[in-house]
């Protein structure tokens, strides 16, 4: 019977070794992969950074994750070793912009909302719904030209963005004639 213990025990033992081992690892993975990101932005001298889903504007597929450089001389957004580059001189507006939310994916939050907690699930569900995006708007040999960037799963880097780009951008003056 005392062996059964002990075998028991050695086995529980070599099983929490192993756990603490593989989350070791992970951990020492996560930390050098933070340090790589860290140097990229020093490098570019950004401020912040943070990874978004491409919708449109650059010369990448749609859907794509990319990780975005925003600093005081320009905005890198980088994908698999390829660096793509706006100068801050020649962006004209940074937003952070909702959906409208009348489309088919607020319309599925509403129903499944609603099904799991009634009418304020129904509510939430819709708000739950609603597309968030960063919108870069600049000009390029003279055209208005602009990236668009699914800020869904971002957290708050796209708002700080919008943020510090309203708060530090000096306005040019033009006139416009229609």
């Amino acid at each position: 019977m005392g062996d059964y213990i002990m075998a028991g025990a050695a086995i529980i033992i070599l099983f929490c070794g192993g756990l603490a081992y593989i989350s070791y690892r992970g951990y020492k993975k996560s930390k050098r992969a933070k340090r790589a990101k860290e140097a990229t932005a020093a490098r570019l001298g950004a401020t912040m950074s943070g990874t978004l889903k491409h919708v449109s504007g650059l010369p990448l597929a749609k859907g794509l994750m990319v990780e975005m450089f925003y600093g005081p001389d320009k905005i890198v957004f980088k994908k698999d070793g390829q660096e793509i580059s706006v100068a801050r001189d020649k962006v004209t507006g940074i937003d952070f912009v909702t959906g409208d939310g009348s489309g088919r994916k607020a319309l599925a939050g509403a129903a499944s909302g609603k099904y799991v907690a009634g009418g304020a699930g129904a509510a939430v569900g819709a708000l739950a719904a609603i597309d968030t995006y960063l919108v870069i708007s600049y000009t390029s040999d003279g055209q208005n030209k602009s990236v668009k960037l699914d800020a869904a799963g971002s957290g708050l880097f796209p708002s700080k963005v919008a943020k510090d780009f309203q708060k530090t951008h000096r306005v040019k003056r033009t006139k416009i004639e229609l």
